[in-house]
């Protein structure tokens, strides 16, 4: 008479307490249970998994009374090429006025007051032949915003005024400082100019003098006058400037070197910080050290030539549109015949140091609009899909109302148990919305598709392996909460 043994083995339940960990950062590894692999266009909100950020079509109020009704703002032109912003003190009505400057594929200037009411674009003439160099400036009481460039004289904008300086030279940052007008420009990236003309109108070479930095740091790209210094930002490094007394007796000290190229469009001070990107990640510095900052994707984004990248800083969090290598199927922008320059935007928050990237998008400027009344972060495309569109920031997981792909996956695991056989009895899940699991192992895969419900759910799987990965994708909205594994482990 024959038999068979019983084969012993007990049920173990493994929940997802945080979605929203950081990253494996060795994800071919075999990992515990619960660590991320990748996740994009979603977040974690207190232990759930939700849609992530996203763009929608600009809207600004057209009073400041009355700042819960938006309309949106329309743009002349198929195309913006460009983003900028303004401040103007109105002397007559003792009010600011903060108007959204832009450069379009028509090659106009034009502007919109971003609190009153806006019937069309107002249009400034030029004869730019490309996108113009722009800077900031203080012109007297007055913020002013500098366009200079190709095909067209130096431009100083303000909302009361425009002034052209035929002498001046293509400025690319200025700086007043130590009662003298800074400035780089696009002629001499290696020379410091400055001048105690601070009349812009009245800049030109006859009265400048210049401060030569030709060195292994590389050419001048940016400066930020901060903690009563003048800071050069340079290619591969960083030199603090002072000046004591009215003389011109210099003091120079080159505070920072790295053979990490600095993305000049990233550079972006917060407080008393400047937050950077460079060839070898994300950096700090806090006027007198640069520190690393380590963050979630930094083995997606680092080596790869980013200058296209841009930032800026906007409700605590430092957004970086760049370019990523994800080796894993095309999502978005990347399924374009003709490319991107971008192709995520990383949102890392300053505070908590947790990083969550919209993938598929190709961003090539970020503006952040503040202001008392309601400030927003901008954004203007360069996909197809949404070639020279401007979109606000939104955490709907929308780009202009299209959803975008959402995608979570663990790292393989064997639950550290080696070596055991272990099968997926069932999975336990609250999803509000539709949304797919898959399951992997080394035996196959069970790919569940999971109906939205406010109630816990508890779906079959019967799959038996030893090393699991598992995933979460969707196309459209996402909540998902007490996710869990039963699992059943052979003794």
């Amino acid at each position: 008479m024959g038999y068979t043994d019983k084969i012993k083995s007990k049920e173990k339940t493994y929940k997802f307490n945080m979605f929203g960990e950081n990253l494996a950062q060795k994800s071919d590894d075999l990992e515990e249970f619960g660590k991320t692999k990748i996740a994009y266009n979603l977040v974690s909100l207190n232990g759930a998994l939700k849609s992530g950020y996203g763009f929608s079509q600009l809207k600004m109020p057209s009073s400041e009374t009355d700042l819960n009704n938006e309309s949106v703002v329309n743009f002349k032109g198929n195309q913006i090429k460009a983003i900028w912003k303004l401040k103007w003190y109105d002397q007559n009505i003792d009010t600011n006025k903060y108007y959204l400057f832009y450069y379009n594929d028509e090659g106009y200037i034009c502007y919109d007051n971003m609190f009153g009411q806006r019937l069309a674009s107002f249009v400034i003439p030029n004869t730019f032949t490309q996108t113009p160099f722009a800077a900031y400036y203080r012109k007297g009481t007055q913020d002013a915003l500098l366009l200079s460039g190709e095909g067209d004289s130096l431009m100083v904008l303000t909302g009361g005024s425009t002034e052209e300086n035929e002498n001046a030279p293509q400025i690319i940052s200025c700086c007043v400082y130590g009662g003298k007008l800074f400035a780089i420009t696009a002629e001499a990236r290696a020379t410091l100019i400055y001048t105690e003309e601070l009349e812009i109108v009245n800049f030109s070479d006859e009265k400048t003098k210049d401060l030569d930095f030709g060195d292994e740091r590389g050419d001048l790209q940016k400066l930020i006058s901060f903690n009563d210094y003048l800071y050069i930002f340079r290619d591969y490094g960083i030199t603090k400037l002072s000046i004591y007394g009215s003389n011109e007796d210099f003091a120079v000290n080159h505070l920072y070197h790295s053979d990490s190229y600095i993305y000049p469009n990233t550079i972006v001070l917060n407080g008393d910080d400047v937050y950077f990107f460079t060839t070898n990640g994300l950096k700090k510095f806090n006027g007198t050290s640069v520190s690393d900052i380590e963050i979630d994707y930094v083995k997606w984004i680092k080596g790869i030539n980013q200058k296209n990248s841009c930032a800026s800083i906007y409700d605590g969090k430092y957004y970086l549109a760049c370019k990523a290598n994800i080796d894993d199927k095309k999502v978005g922008c990347e399924n374009n015949s003709e490319g991107y320059v971008n192709n995520i935007l990383l949102v890392y928050d300053l505070s908590s140091g947790h990083a969550d990237i919209i993938r598929g998008v190709d961003i090539c400027n970020l503006l952040t609009l503040n202001n008392p009344f309601k400030t927003k972060l901008l954004a203007n495309f360069n996909d197809a899909e949404n070639y020279g569109k401007v979109g606000e920031i939104k955490q709907d997981g929308k780009i202009f109302e299209e959803n975008l792909d959402k995608y979570w996956q663990s790292v393989k695991t064997d639950f550290g148990i080696y070596g055991k056989k272990k099968t997926i009895r069932s999975i336990v899940i609250k999803s509000l919305y539709d949304c797919e699991v898959t399951i992997s192992c080394e035996r196959g895969e069970k790919i569940l598709s999971v109906k939205g419900d406010e109630k816990i759910q508890t779906i079959r799987v019967n799959l038996t392996g030893n090393e699991f990965d598992f995933s979460i994708s969707s196309v459209g909205q996402v909540d998902i909460s007490n996710f869990a594994l039963n699992v059943s482990i052979r003794e």
